[in-house]
């Protein structure tokens, strides 16, 4: 398990990580949020560990955030009381187990724990728009999500529908060929001409 540490100091924060111990894999120390959202973005933690004391120092726009659970993995507020953050972290772990849902469609799989997509035996790790992107439509599979949607879901803003369309091509584009998939035989991600993309299983209409 990778666990992100967002504390008030590095110093803080590298306390809370001896204490904890080997109850993660992997930690990440932070004491900064621009870089919460870059390792969020980039290194896919299983859990975020917020000190409260961190958060007190958080504008009211950016505490907003922190309520859109889809762009978030499992988050957790601690003190820096050693014990009780050990506490906290295995029952968060324990959560962030359960939370973190495997999508599949026909042969292809989405581990939303570690973060990869994976077509029968073969894993592959995406960059995160193309993860995320191709999780808002294992999210819905088998319906026809607009460009629009996947535009507002993916990448967080309302743009104009062309721009929308060609974005998206270009990263669907991308993910078939790190899944290895025939672009000529549109399996599994199918353009539906003027509307949208849609996840199916080869075959189905």
């Amino acid at each position: 398990m990778h666990v992100l540490i967002f504390a008030p100091t590095v110093a803080a924060g590298e306390g809370m990580r001896a204490a904890l111990g080997d109850v993660a894999d992997r930690y990440t120390v932070v004491a900064a949020w621009s870089d919460v959202l870059s390792s969020v973005e980039g290194d896919s933690p299983d859990l975020v560990l917020i000190d409260r004391a961190a958060l007190a120092r958080l504008e009211p726009t950016t505490l907003l955030n922190l309520m859109e659970p889809d762009r978030w993995p499992c988050l957790m507020f601690v003190d820096t009381s050693a014990a009780r953050a050990r506490d906290g972290l295995v029952l968060a772990g324990r959560l962030a187990r359960e939370r973190s849902p495997t999508y599949r469609v026909g042969n292809l799989w989405i581990d939303t724990r570690k973060k990869r997509a994976g077509l029968g035996e073969r894993w592959c790790t995406l960059p995160p728009l193309q993860y995320r992107l191709l999780l808002a439509l294992a999210k819905r599979a088998g319906e026809v999500v607009s460009y629009q949607d996947l535009l507002r879901e993916v990448w967080g803003y309302d743009g104009e529908d062309n721009e929308a369309r060609e974005l998206l091509k270009v990263h669907i584009r991308q993910i078939r060929r790190r899944l290895g998939l025939d672009p000529k035989k549109h399996h599994y991600i199918r353009s539906v001409r003027g509307f949208g993309y849609m996840l199916v299983p080869p075959g189905e209409d």
